[in-house]
Formats: C-alpha cells, structure tokens, sequence
C-alpha cells in the first residue's frame, strides 16, 4: 500500500492486465524491487520517464536477454543496467530472480542527491546506456545489502523522524558502490576526459535536470561558464547532434510519456512541462512530431486496445507520471 499524503509512486509490475503493487514507496519515481521472480520466455517491458534508470542483479538463473537490438549473456551473479532508450528486454533461459532499484532525475532533485561527486556513474544515465556487469558473489551481496537497506528506509520515510536523511545516505551509498563496481569493470582510458567532453557530459546531465523549466542554449551555456556558440559547437562535435535538439527530444519525450501514461489533460501536462498555455504546447508538440497532442494520445488508445497480444506475459516497469 501507498501513501496518498506523500509524494509516492510505487513500481507497478503487471502481467497481461493484472496490477500488483511491491513495495511502498514515500518518494515520487523510485522503487525498489526484491527477490522478484521473473518466468522464462519473459519480455521485460519498460514504461519509464524519459530519464529513469534501473539497475538490478540476479540472483538466481542464466540464459540471454535481448535489449532491444544486442543480446547479452545474463547468469546469477549478472547486474544490468538500464536507461530509458531500452524499450525492451527479452528474457530467454531459465528463470530469473531479480532485485532492483528504479529512479529518475526528478527524484534527485526531490531529494537533494548531490551527483557531483559520481560524474561517471551518471554520463551512463545521460547518454542512454546500458551495462550487463557479471559480479564476484561478495560483490552481488553487497549490492543486494543495499538494496534491502534502500527498500526497508523508503517504507520508513514518512514515519521515521529523519526519513529523508536517511534515505538519502542509504543512496548516496548504493551510488558509491554501483560507481565502485564501475571502476572495477572498467578499461583505465574510461577516465581519460578532455575539457570539452567534460563540458558535453554536464550540459547533459543538466538537460536531463532542468529541460521542463530551461529550453535556451545560452541559459546551459551560463551555466557551463562557455558561449552559447561555444556550447553548440563542442556538443555537435561530440554527439553528432544540435543542443537544442537534443533539449527538443527530451520536452517531446517527456510529453509522449505523460499523453500515454498519465490521466492529466493536455492543459495539466502544457502546466507541468511549463509552456506558458495548452495552445503554445500543442503547436511545439505537432510541429515536432506532426500530429496534435490529442490525436497522439488517441492514437495510442487504440493501438493498446488493437495490438494487444497474449503471447508472453509483460512485467512493466512504470512510473505513474
């Protein structure tokens, strides 16, 4: 069960239609999941905001999982990591028992997560990756450790006098031990960063942050202490994309995730993506995708109840925007 007086949203698992809720969870867009047992032949579906990360190991089973395009060996033992460019993950083999822990950038800042300090660990959440480690036991224990730990303080946040305090910790020491895993599976050149790919991989992360609010290169470019022509240049150079379209991509991924998933009107999501009124959002939105944000969300509608297959059973990793 959930809190309604607190900001909450649960991990909803579903298969076919039937909903269950696994754990509570005091802070909007994180969930932790334990022990969760995943069926063969399973396709794991992913329902996120455009900016979640999930990062969950095996505990029990083998076999491959297909993400998206790459298949990967999966094994007890195997931590993956996902970021919202994987739409899909096939399970293929035996069963799987999993635990896990989903989060967004929104919950970051909700919490005053500093990521300063784990510059790395969030360039993969920025530029869309994923990691399939394969763990020593020690190091899946510990990893599982924290994840109890995370799921035991996220039930006591409301109830416990320093709730946050201690969530946050908990965290910010799940971070340290997923960045020290990095470090350990990583090539050395990994840290070789020039000036300019540092500066590519903050104005990331800050899109990531702020593109509700922020939408004007020269206000990132401020931010970075460079020119806004600076700025445009360096990320061309580096990922083959304009900055403004790549703050564009995640306003219209954000609105796509709200008009599928959300019961909010289109007004409330123009609101809550800070366009000044539902005419302007539905302009930019059909300029950049060319359809209205009320055909989208119809479009959609029908496609759920058309395309619908019983074949496999789905587990849905969603966030209720």
């Amino acid at each position: 069960m959930t809190n309604k007086n607190c900001l909450n949203e649960a991990l909803t698992l579903s298969f076919n239609d039937e909903k269950f809720k696994t754990t509570d969870s005091a802070l909007n867009n994180f969930s932790v999941i334990e022990d969760f047992y995943v069926s063969k032949e399973t396709c794991l579906k992913s329902e996120s905001g455009p900016d979640a990360m999930s990062i969950f190991i095996v505990t029990k089973g083998s076999g491959k999982a297909k993400l998206d395009s790459d298949e990967v060996e999966i094994q007890e033992n195997s931590m993956v990591q996902l970021t919202s460019n994987i739409n899909e993950v096939s399970m293929k083999g035996q069963s799987f028992l999993i635990s896990g822990v989903s989060f967004t950038s929104d919950f970051m800042e909700e919490m005053e997560v500093m990521t300063e300090s784990l510059p790395n660990i969030f360039s993969f959440l920025s530029s869309g990756s994923f990691l399939v480690w394969n763990l020593e036991p020690r190091d899946t224990y510990t990893i599982k450790h924290q994840i109890r730990l995370l799921a035991e303080y996220a039930k006591k946040f409301t109830s416990h006098p320093y709730g946050k305090e201690i969530l946050v910790h908990a965290f910010h020491v799940f971070l340290f031990e997923i960045e020290a895993l990095r470090t350990k599976h990583s090539s050395p050149t990994y840290f070789s960063f020039s000036r300019q790919e540092i500066h590519v991989n903050k104005f990331i992360h800050l899109v990531q942050q702020q593109f509700r609010k922020v939408r004007a290169i020269k206000d990132y470019a401020a931010q970075l202490n460079v020119s806004a022509k600076h700025l445009t240049e360096i990320v061309k150079q580096s990922t083959g994309k304009n900055a403004s379209e790549m703050i564009t991509e995640q306003v219209i991924k954000e609105a796509k995730f709200l008009l599928k998933n959300s019961q909010l009107t289109i007004g409330e999501i123009a609101y809550k993506l800070y366009f000044s009124d539902q005419s302007f959002f539905g302009k930019y939105f059909k300029r950049q995708t060319g359809i209205s944000p009320k055909n989208y969300r119809e479009s959609v509608f029908l496609n759920k109840h058309t395309d619908r297959s019983p074949a496999y059973n789905q587990v849905e990793f969603s966030y209720s925007g």
